[in-house]
């Protein structure tokens, strides 16, 4: 018969086993990876020149996805266009601003 100890630690074990056999680790896309992911998806959008230096603005803990905005100028019209970078930098479109002069 296995004493009341013996239980605990049995448990605790399995406890420490699960969690670290269960758990995945993503890797991250780095913040300059993902900005220019971010820019060649905005140039195949927007077809103007960057007027500002792209910027990671929140990153999402748990699935490791970054949003990153960059910064357009088409004719005569500025826009800000945000996009969710996954941890393999693949750029998915969010949205887009109104142009502004």
């Amino acid at each position: 018969m296995t004493s009341l100890y013996g239980k605990q630690a049995l448990f605790i074990l399995v406890i420490l086993f699960s969690a670290t056999s269960h758990s995945t680790f993503a890797a991250e896309c780095a913040d300059r990876n993902a900005m220019s992911a971010a820019m060649s998806a905005s140039q195949t959008i927007m077809g103007g020149n960057s007027f500002k230096k792209p910027r990671v603005l929140k990153r999402h803990h748990p699935s490791k996805r970054k949003e990153v905005a960059t910064y357009f100028k088409s004719g005569d019209l500025y826009y800000t266009l945000y996009w969710i970078v996954s941890d393999n930098c693949t750029a998915g479109f969010i949205k887009r601003t109104h142009g502004k002069r």
